[in-house]
């Protein structure tokens, strides 16, 4: 299961970075991967799924493109919890091929989980998302602003403060 954290405000990845611990992970998963191909089919027994993602910022919203060919809507799993946004989820394919000598069965599995910290100013409550054509999209509404305003200043015979402090 790979993690990747983008801070929405400056779009920032953690992975990648050339000489850092990701890339000997990744190439320690890609070994891992090559050992675990079935030598007769070629076919990978198990699959790793790091899906594409696209982070577009709006003047009121950003919107999390995620491309998920061959995932069923029913199993994507989109959380948000204390400032983490993350989409899960999983894909099963299957091949049938009948030849003169009988039938051959391949299927693969891939599981993804990506992670995003979300900016101060959004409001979580009413993230919203949509799965169409293969293309997960989760709107993410920016909060209001709050807006400035002048305190009168009050007597200290009065007020909030003659009743606290009697």
């Amino acid at each position: 299961m790979l993690f990747t954290e983008v801070t929405m405000k400056h779009l920032t990845r953690t992975q990648n970075r050339p000489g850092s611990l990701w890339d000997f992970m990744n190439d320690f998963e890609r070994a891992f991967d090559t050992a675990l191909t079935d030598r007769t089919s070629g076919a990978p027994t198990m699959a790793r799924f790091n899906p594409a993602v696209d982070v577009d910022e709006g003047d009121d919203h950003y919107l999390v493109s995620m491309d998920l060919p061959g995932v069923k809507e029913s199993d994507i799993k989109v959380d948000v919890h204390l400032g983490q946004l993350t989409i899960s989820g999983k894909r099963v394919q299957e091949t049938k091929k009948e030849n003169s000598d009988g039938r051959y069965f391949e299927r693969s599995f891939g599981s993804f989980q990506r992670s995003f910290t979300l900016p101060q100013e959004v409001d979580s409550d009413k993230i919203e998302a949509r799965f169409e054509n293969g293309v997960l999209e989760v709107f993410i509404p920016k909060a209001e602003k709050a807006q400035a305003r002048t305190i009168k200043v009050e007597n200290a015979k009065g007020g909030l403060f003659s009743r606290l402090l009697g």
